[in-house]
Parts: structure tokens; C-alpha cells; sequence
């Protein structure tokens, strides 16, 4: 008798990857108009040797990423500083640059929202709203010091905010979510759309990067005179 052909082995993933596929069709379909997130700078300054930038985020939390922190999906706001130095006639000069992030999840068992840093105590609220308080608070951060700056040259800072309603950290428990998902469906079509959980679709989403809200601000330039002001 021949040989029995081998068998191609079912995958589940194939499955999946298809409904990660109609799912992010459909979340370019459906995004609508969400607030935009803003970001706000004043004038660079010095302090104790370091170059600092204030900054302000206003809009943080839409609505769409507080429906999506209410289901229980977290999310990360990134804040990156840049200094930078003008050349004349040629590319502008990475110096210096900073980063700062808080994750914000909602944590079901004591019904309060947690602002988490990294070297910090989280901060508890009891409300979204709450929330949005406290990240529209200043920022304050350390681009560099003074001492790397020149007499004779012109910097900026450019400054960018991007809140992440997923994390790529999340991305393997989407995954397994998914393949729960299509274990009971064979085909996965249109008609999956509206019997998955709200949350899945969500994550799909935000995992392929449709969720993330952006926005960027540059300072006026400025000269190492103009950190030590005549009194």
C-alpha cells in the first residue's frame, strides 16, 4: 500500500488571523471623531543644573478610551522630550532627550482607577473624570542640562503625547482571547462581528494601533542666555 499522505495539522491561528483581519476592516469602518489629545509647553527653564520643560496634556481620556478603561482594558499614556540644537544649512542636532509614562487601568475589585509610574506609589481615583484630573496636570521634565549647551547655539524641544489604550505587553492574552474565540467558530466572517465580546473587538483594535491618540508641540527656540533671565 502507498504511503499515507501527511495531513496538513488544523490551526486554530489561521482562523484567527483572519478575524484580527475583518476586525480591523471594520474598526477603520467605524472610528469615529474621538477627542484629540493635546499637549502644551512652556518656555524651557533651569533648575539646579537641569534643563526642565512644563508641559500640559488636555483631552486625555475620550470617551472612547473611557468606555474602553470602564470593560477593563488598560492603557498607557508616553510622553517623550527631545532637545534639540539648529544647524544652519544642515540637519537639526539630537542632544538630550527624556521619557515619562503612566499605565491606567481600572481595577474592578476596589472600584477605583489606578494611575501607575515606575518608581512610584499608584494613584487611586474613584472616577474617569478623576482620572483625566490628574494626568492634566503638569508634567515636569528633565530634557537635558544646562552645562551641554553652547553660548552661541539655538534649541528647541519637541515634545510628543501618545496615549495607547493597549499595550503590545497585552498582546499575548488578545491572542489567547482570540483563539478561545474561534475555537467555536469555523468560519470567521462578518457575521462573528456582532456575537464577539465588545472588549475583543476593542483589543483588536488597539492592538493594530487604530486606538492610539497622538499630538506634538515644539517650543519657541531659545539660547542658554535666556535660562538665566536679568533680575
Amino acid at each position: 500500500m502507498p504511503p499515507t499522505l501527511p495531513h496538513r495539522p488544523h490551526r486554530p491561528a489561521r482562523a484567527a488571523t483572519r478575524l484580527v483581519a475583518v476586525l480591523v476592516v471594520v474598526a477603520v469602518w467605524t472610528a469615529g471623531a474621538a477627542s484629540a489629545l493635546e499637549v502644551a509647553a512652556k518656555p524651557p527653564r533651569e533648575r539646579n543644573g537641569l534643563l526642565l520643560v512644563e508641559l500640559r496634556l488636555g483631552d486625555v481620556l475620550g470617551e472612547r478610551v473611557a468606555e474602553s478603561l470602564g470593560r477593563g482594558m488598560p492603557a498607557t499614556l508616553q510622553v517623550h522630550a527631545e532637545l534639540w540644537r539648529r544647524r544652519t544649512g544642515w540637519f537639526d542636532k539630537l542632544e538630550s532627550g527624556a521619557d515619562a509614562s503612566v499605565r491606567i487601568r481600572y481595577d474592578v475589585w476596589t472600584d477605583t482607577y489606578l494611575l501607575e509610574r515606575v518608581g512610584a506609589p499608584p494613584i487611586a481615583v474613584s472616577t474617569i473624570d478623576s482620572a483625566a484630573i490628574v494626568l492634566s496636570r503638569p508634567w515636569v521634565m528633565a530634557v537635558g542640562r544646562v552645562g551641554q549647551l553652547t553660548t552661541k547655539g539655538r534649541y528647541y524641544v519637541a515634545l510628543s503625547a501618545t496615549l495607547r489604550p493597549l499595550t503590545v505587553e497585552d498582546l499575548a492574552e488578545v491572542e489567547g482571547w482570540l483563539s478561545g474565540e474561534v475555537k467555536d467558530q469555523r468560519r470567521a466572517g462578518f457575521g462573528v462581528i456582532a456575537e464577539i465580546p465588545r472588549s475583543l473587538f476593542d483589543a483588536v483594535r488597539n492592538v493594530a494601533g487604530f486606538g492610539d491618540q497622538r499630538a506634538r508641540t515644539v517650543t519657541d527656540d531659545f539660547r542658554l542666555a535666556d535660562l538665566f533671565p536679568p533680575r
